[in-house]
């Protein structure tokens, strides 16, 4: 259940982060929130957005290992505009970077690359 909530949580904040006109993207000096993970994609579906809303898809990714940066969570949600174009498959593991903007997460779906072959979870603490 606290998994449950900790995606809602940080799907309704994207949500509040992609209605922003010009969305915020990682600069040279990266917020102390931002953090990067590899995650296995466990669900892709699409998202009740505001018709203003170009990322109207939600991806639901398990967190395998933490890159860097800091998150407690075993899932992480975040909203997209294409899973195809971004080459989304569910049971594949990716590099993910969570970009703070002041207001939600935004993962930026150009950036996401498969996580190399032989990726194991981390121990959770």
């Amino acid at each position: 259940m606290k998994t449950l909530c900790i995606s809602l949580i940080f799907l309704g904040s994207l949500t509040v982060a992609q209605s922003a006109s010009t969305q915020t993207q990682s600069s040279a000096a990266d917020s102390p929130k931002d953090f990067v993970f590899i995650g296995t994609v466990t669900k892709v579906y699409p998202f009740s957005a505001p018709a203003t809303a170009l990322r109207r898809w939600a991806v639901r990714a398990r967190v395998d290992r933490l890159v860097s940066g800091t998150f407690s969570g075993d899932t992480f949600t975040f909203t997209l505009h294409s899973p195809s174009q971004a080459g989304l498959r569910v049971g594949r593991a990716y590099t993910i970077k969570a970009t703070w903007t002041g207001e939600g997460y935004v993962v930026d779906e150009s950036t996401l690359r498969t996580a190399g072959v032989g990726t194991k979870p981390s121990p959770r603490r």
